[in-house]
């Protein structure tokens, strides 16, 4: 059937529920105004790298049955075409190819900036950007959160809370550590949700603060629950974020730690908790306290659960938007959602001054973090 032309469609950076419903939502709203939709087999690599079958047509058939699933039916991937010359004309002759001339791009913190790249070099493609991240880092109107976030959460809150009862029934601590880069926002979140002894967040420390500062907190803690109500259990939560925030010179384990394709510290290789276990252990063995502490990480569990009710609703909200704004010749914004209304942002003005997309990270002056703070044991 002949189209008016081709919108393309990428999915970029790591998993987050709700990915299929909305890659869903694009092909039913573009294909019945007449459009066809070129989506990208794991994320800009495939395409970037020269792969000959990067490419696929989605049609409503295709899409339709995955909608509530998880996971993604294009995979995805953490890859810069933007970052050699082969790779991005290898982006740009795959989207005069297709006669793709609207580009969707799902992702975060990172995909955004490339968002913002390919529509600031780019003038006869325009870009739209949807905010997929669990972290929910990314600045947008009225604190909503990112896609993906509140199942992450939800799933995240079944997980601890069952991890509480074990705590109790064996008489332990467990260490856990959640994903969240550079906001303690889903940590907190869980934390607050899931009734957690205590939970630390990178948004609390300096720079490279010494371990034994983050362990001192927790063992505080531990002491004083033991004290005061003689329990000798707890589940202390860490964002995971906080790895940046340490000294690595005094953290043997963070010495010479790998990196992702675009440079950044491999969280899921390192321990984080197992780290903070280690260290506090020792600390309760010199003071005559004899607690068992466990350790846990706890999310690539979240990243690809089936999305709950609120982001499926939401997915198919931003959907909508990247093709209702695209066809009205927008680029290089940022989709949103304005409780029962669409919008956007123009992906310019979420730039900070080194000209990457500022972070959402969590205000300690808020009332949720005071709220959050004082159903803590510290």
């Amino acid at each position: 059937m002949e189209t008016k032309g081709n919108f393309g469609i990428v999915v970029s950076g790591g998993p987050a529920p709700g990915i299929n419903s909305l890659l869903a939502s694009v092909v039913i709203e573009a294909q019945n105004l007449g459009y066809g939709v070129r989506g990208f087999k794991n994320g800009f690599k495939d395409v970037a790298t020269g792969k000959a079958d990067a490419v696929i047509s989605l049609t409503i058939p295709d899409v339709v049955p995955h909608m509530s699933t998880g996971g993604s039916i294009l995979g995805t991937s953490r890859f810069n075409p933007m970052g050699s010359e082969v790779h991005k004309e290898n982006i740009f002759r795959t989207l005069r190819s297709n006669s793709i001339d609207k580009l969707v791009v799902i992702g975060g913190e990172g995909s955004a900036y490339l968002s913002h790249l390919i529509s600031s070099t780019q003038s006869e493609v325009k870009v739209a950007h949807l905010p997929k991240t669990i972290d929910n880092d990314l600045e947008l109107p009225n604190n909503f959160p990112s896609f993906g976030f509140e199942t992450a959460r939800a799933v995240g809150t079944r997980i601890l809370h069952t991890i509480a009862v074990d705590a109790r029934t064996t008489g332990r601590w467990f260490i856990i550590t959640s994903m969240g880069r550079k906001s303690g926002a889903l940590a907190l979140g869980l934390g607050l949700a899931a009734d957690a002894t205590i939970t630390l967040i990178p948004e609390e420390f300096e720079q490279n603060v010494a371990v034994e500062s983050v362990v001192e907190k927790i063992y505080a803690s531990i002491a004083k629950r033991l004290k005061t109500l003689d329990k000798n259990f707890g589940v202390a939560l860490l964002a995971e974020g906080i790895i940046d925030k340490l000294d690595s010179s005094g953290v043997e384990e963070l010495r010479d730690c790998p990196r992702d394709e675009i440079g950044r510290l491999r969280y899921a290789e390192i321990e984080l908790s197992e780290i903070i276990a280690t260290r506090l252990r020792k600390r309760c063995r010199a003071n005559g306290l004899e607690i068992m502490i466990s350790s846990k990480n706890l999310g690539y569990e979240l990243r690809c659960h089936p999305p709950f009710s609120f982001d499926i609703e939401y997915t198919k909200f931003l959907g909508h938007g990247a093709v209702k704004y695209l066809l009205a010749g927008l680029s290089g914004i940022m989709v949103v959602r304005e409780y029962d209304n669409l919008g956007y942002v123009t992906l310019d003005s979420m730039l900070d001054a080194q000209g990457k997309i500022r972070s959402r990270t969590v205000n300690l002056d808020s009332d949720l973090y005071q709220v959050a703070r004082s159903f803590m044991i510290r």
